[in-house]
């Protein structure tokens, strides 16, 4: 998510992957009314290997003092562009990441939040809302247990402020994910008094991610088993595993000897899918491994397996 600042104004400008400086406000992303200033002055742009400006102006752009016309060239970190000679058309670049998506306030100028493929919004001990980016839905906005997909101007509200959601790009996705999604299942491993809980992903015979001991492998198993158990009497995919968020509250409560609730449980769920995103770069596509509706829950992602030792206490595992 790449930014600049004008020296003058202060104003922050997030650029998009083809961003217009220029007289004509119906062509410009960004208007300068200045008479130097042609209708079309300059467009910075993003490339695989990095951000471009491109002058197509009468007078040219400067970049660091240099002169630049109708030509381009590639920008750095703290470059100085001047469109015109006036010093309000100054600008400094403060970071030249790809672009990507971000929420803008609606309420608080130049206030925005970068957006990860699993971003919490609000600090970790305080969540209380989360954006998730799933390959086959998109980006989701999740808050309370109700979720919804986003689309470029989307409106939401957390933190007592109204939010807009700007693509800005979508995540580049190099690898078959469906494939992966598809062929791949969780695997927990339980000690004999199943008071551990080891889980793994497994993406291929030679391809299996330890995701360890955590917490969240409580509620993990809780929803595997409640999947498993519907599996069983035939009742169809769509409808598996599904049960009362309250009845699953109260069954961790009991399993992990201590009293949860919601927010414990929301936590979980944010943890689990961000350490599944931190752990390995396809990792976000596996967000929906928790599917929501009102007032129920369940495991999203059909396969998995539970041993205990060598025993196989149950299985749902892909063809």
């Amino acid at each position: 998510m790449a930014s600049i600042v004008n020296s003058v104004t202060k104003e922050l400008v997030i650029l998009t992957p083809h961003y217009v400086f220029g007289r004509n406000p119906v062509i410009a992303n960004t208007h300068l009314p200045q008479v130097d200033i042609s209708q079309s002055h300059s467009s910075v742009f993003w490339a695989r290997d990095g951000w471009y400006l491109r002058d197509h102006s009468r007078n040219g752009t400067l970049i660091d003092g240099e002169l630049v016309r109708q030509s381009t060239r590639k920008l750095i970190k703290k470059h100085v562009i001047q469109f015109g000679s006036d010093e309000s058309t100054r600008w400094e670049i403060l970071d030249l990441e790809p672009p990507g998506p971000y929420l803008k306030s609606l309420r608080r100028k130049d206030e925005v939040i970068k957006l990860s493929p699993v971003t919490a919004l609000n600090n970790q001990d305080q969540h209380e809302a989360a954006i998730y980016y799933l390959p086959e839905k998109g980006w989701v906005f999740e808050k309370g247990g109700d979720s919804s997909c986003l689309s470029h101007g989307s409106k939401i509200v957390f933190q007592d402020d109204e939010w807009e959601f700007v693509s800005n790009g979508d995540i580049e996705e190099t690898l078959d994910l469906g494939k992966i999604v598809n062929h791949a299942y969780f695997l927990f491993q339980l000690s004999q008094d199943e008071e551990h809980i080891r889980l793994q992903l497994v993406v291929s015979d030679e391809q299996i991610i330890d995701l360890g001991s955590r917490s969240h492998n409580y509620m993990l198993l809780a929803l595997s088993r409640c999947r498993l158990t519907d599996q069983l009497p035939g009742i169809t995919p769509e409808e598996q595993g599904w049960v009362q968020v309250s009845s699953l509250v109260k069954d961790l409560s009991r399993e992990m000897r201590k009293e949860i609730d919601m927010y414990f449980l929301n936590l979980q769920i944010f943890r689990l899918r961000k350490q599944l995103a931190e752990t390995v770069s396809f990792g976000y596509a596996f967000s929906n491994v928790i599917e929501r509706r009102a007032g129920e829950i369940r495991l999203g992602h059909p396969f998995f397996c539970i041993k205990k030792g060598e025993h196989n206490l149950g299985a749902i595992l892909p063809e």
